[in-house]
């Protein structure tokens, strides 16, 4: 039997959501050096002890966008229908830049880039998440090197690539240049 959520549950959640967003546009608006705790749980019309109940730290809201960007890449990679396994990896890689990190610009990509590198938490490198799987799932057939290995590759030339990208203030075309990045590997993969 499936635990349904409680009113309670569902009044949590959209807290914890709102909170996010909130701080999100802070972080953009202000900065993220200069946006507090406390400038956050105003905006959200919580308290301060609500944003840590849901959040240990600043880090943390941010590094939630990787759950949610987890959770929307699952919703529209399963209405997608796939060719072959290319065309699903390049979906993957694209769903990455353009729906989150284009959307979001240039100024919060290097936010969220800044504290990877700081950050405690390591759901960003986690092996069960979804993006990472879906790479393991369409790498099954590749001939010259491990799936564990080439889907780690690819992340981190997606990721690199991305960092770039916000180290040149978005000068270039970031799709263009990932996509022609992630095809040179496809090819010597064999896909």
């Amino acid at each position: 039997m499936r635990n349904r959520m409680t009113t309670r549950d569902i009044q949590r959640e959209e807290t914890k959501k709102r909170i996010y967003d909130v701080a999100f546009k802070l972080f953009d608006e202000f900065g993220y050096d200069k946006v507090k705790v406390s400038d956050i749980a105003k905006a959200a019309n919580v308290s301060v002890g609500s944003v840590y109940y849901h959040y240990k730290n600043k880090e943390a809201i941010i590094d939630y966008g990787y759950y949610e960007f987890d959770q929307m890449l699952k919703e529209a990679y399963e209405k997608q229908s796939f060719d072959n396994e290319r065309e699903a990896i390049l979906f993957l890689i694209d769903f990455q830049i353009k729906d989150v990190f284009l959307d979001i610009g240039l100024k919060m990509t290097t936010i969220c880039f800044k504290n990877q590198i700081n950050a405690e938490n390591t759901y960003l490198y986690c092996d069960e998440r979804y993006l990472y799987q879906k790479l393991l799932e369409n790498l099954n057939h590749i001939q010259h090197m491990n799936k564990e290995h080439a889907a780690k590759m690819i992340l981190r030339i997606s990721r690199g690539s991305i960092y770039d990208w916000c180290c040149h203030n978005g000068s270039y075309d970031l799709v263009e240049a990932v996509h022609e990045e992630i095809s040179i590997v496809l090819d010597y993969i064999g896909l």
